[in-house]
C-alpha cells in the first residue's frame, strides 16, 4: 500500500524542478536521496527547499520543465513501510479516517476528513449517523480514546460541538 506525502502543484524554473504541497509533517521526508513514487515511477530527491509554504523538489530524473510538466497535478507516494513512527498517542490521518465515533457509548457516526495545518489544532470533520456534519477539535478533553485496531473513536460528549 502507499501513502500520499505530497501533492504536485506546478512546475519551478526550467531545470525540472516542482513546487509540492507537503502533507506530511516529517521534516526529513524530502531530504536529498529520499525514495518517493509519482504514479509507478519510483524518484530520487537530488535537492529540496522551502518556497513560501511550500516544498520546491528536484528530482535526480528530470532535468528539463518539459519533462516536468507532466508531474503536475499528480500525487507523491511512499511506500507504506516507509512511513516513519508516531510517538505514542499520534495517529496517520489516513488512518483515522473512516472510524466509527462514539459519543457517550453511542455510536453518533464516523471520520470524514480531517482539517490539518488551518487551526492551531486539528479538526475531525464527523459525518454524523444523521448525514450531518460537525467540526470536533483534536483536543485529548474532547477525543477520550482512539482504537485504531477496533476502528473507532470515543468522544466526551459530540453534542455539545453541534
Amino acid at each position: 500500500m502507499r501513502i500520499t506525502v505530497a501533492e504536485v502543484i506546478t512546475t519551478h524554473g526550467i531545470r525540472g524542478n516542482v513546487k509540492v504541497r507537503s502533507f506530511s509533517d516529517n521534516e526529513k521526508r524530502f531530504d536529498k536521496g529520499s525514495k518517493v513514487y509519482i504514479g509507478d515511477e519510483l524518484l530520487t530527491i537530488e535537492d529540496s527547499f522551502d518556497q513560501k509554504g511550500f516544498k520546491v523538489l528536484k528530482f535526480v530524473e528530470y532535468n528539463d520543465i518539459n519533462d516536468s510538466l507532466k508531474l503536475v497535478g499528480k500525487d507523491i507516494t511512499i511506500d507504506e513501510k516507509d512511513r516513519g513512527k508516531l510517538s505514542n498517542g499520534e495517529f496517520y490521518i489516513y488512518e483515522m479516517i473512516g472510524l466509527d465515533v462514539y459519543s457517550n457509548g453511542q455510536k453518533a457516526g464516523k471520520v470524514k476528513d480531517i482539517i490539518s495545518g488551518v487551526y492551531p489544532n486539528d479538526v475531525y470533520v464527523i459525518e454524523k449517523t444523521d448525514k450531518t456534519e460537525v467540526l470536533l477539535p483534536a483536543l485529548k478533553t474532547v477525543i477520550t480514546n482512539v482504537d485504531i485496531k477496533n476502528k473507532k473513536i470515543e468522544v466526551d460528549n459530540l453534542a455539545d460541538y453541534e
